[in-house]
């Protein structure tokens, strides 16, 4: 289970075309992933949910997979319930919906009951997590799930399917998703082109029109530089948390976060089109291991189960306090 995260980079605007990437020369590209299987889905409790393994061994700074994003909406961590960027995250829910509806309710358990979807059966389940789960990837691909049965179906019924859920109940469990699993893409203007210049291009990974003019109405978006795109992905919003040990630790010891991420181009990942999130490997990482990263800052509510919290006697409180 993911939560809110901010890109160390920035989106990559329009530096990058993908419509022409394979006419890139072969050495712009060498650091493209490979499009061997390189993760599978996995549950790795039952509080914990889903979380993604290494489907091969991995070798250290290899990027591992690009992935588009499912949907974009708007985030502020200043003004995180503001009505319009609330209804940006709403409406970018209910498109991603309309094409993508057993992935969002397979991936995202508790949206789905919130939204009243019950869960579905374990070989609809079965063929999500095998293939569709893995649509959005660009380079990298999906290898077998190793979720049974016996877990799928004790890990979906835990949550409470709201029958007749209120128009203002999806809104909250929206933002509730939004500040959990969507990591924050810098804008660099990107809005303000596509909004003020009126030379901006409309695609599929766009917030939603109506809710961006919404939040500009009001000063959350080309008037606000701290407003930004923020992505959820299929994939790489399954990444789990990981404590980096204290003083930080080596990058190559067996502790600690093994990944890192980046939106958009950037430093030698300029394939990376933007809002695609790229994962990297911070270290060599074995076949069948979890792939983590460290979310940065954290709630206080935050139940850390990671490795380094369960080895100690203070586990679960996560250095959020």
């Amino acid at each position: 289970m993911a939560s809110s995260h901010t890109a160390e980079g920035s989106d990559g605007g329009d530096g990058f075309d993908a419509a022409k990437q394979g006419s890139l020369p072969l050495d712009f590209l060498g650091n493209v992933p490979s499009d061997l299987p390189a993760v599978t889905v996995g549950l790795v409790s039952p509080t914990v949910g889903y979380g993604l393994f290494a489907a091969r061994d991995i070798g250290k700074n290899e990027f591992i997979f690009t992935e588009a994003p499912l949907m974009t909406g708007l985030y502020n961590e200043m003004y995180v319930a503001d009505p319009s960027l609330v209804h940006s995250q709403h409406q970018a829910y209910r498109e991603a919906l309309a094409h993508s509806r057993f992935e969002l309710n397979t991936a995202f358990p508790l949206l789905a009951a919130r939204n009243g979807f019950h869960p579905l059966s374990y070989n609809e389940a079965q063929r999500v997590l095998v293939t569709t789960i893995g649509k959005n990837l660009i380079h990298g691909r999906l290898g077998a799930t190793t979720v049974s049965q016996v877990e799928y179906e004790s890990y979906s019924s835990r949550f409470h399917v709201a029958e007749f859920p209120l128009e203002e109940d999806s809104r909250r469990a929206a933002l509730d998703f939004f500040k959990h699993y969507a990591f924050q893409a810098r804008r660099r203007g990107l809005l303000g082109r596509s909004l003020a210049g009126g030379i901006g291009r409309s695609s599929p990974l766009d917030p939603p029109a109506s809710a961006v003019a919404a939040a500009d109405a009001v000063g959350l978006t080309t008037a606000n530089p701290s407003t930004n795109e923020a992505c959820i992905y299929l994939l790489g919003s399954l990444i789990n948390h990981c404590c980096t040990p204290a003083g930080g630790g080596a990058p190559d010891a067996w502790l600690g976060p093994n990944c890192e991420w980046r939106i958009g181009s950037s430093g030698l990942a300029q394939f990376v089109p933007p809002r695609h999130i790229c994962v990297q490997a911070r270290r060599a990482i074995k076949q069948g291991e979890q792939l983590t990263w460290d979310y940065g800052k954290r709630e206080k509510s935050f139940v850390c189960e990671c490795a380094n919290c369960r080895r100690n006697l203070v586990a679960h409180y996560c250095r959020v306090l």
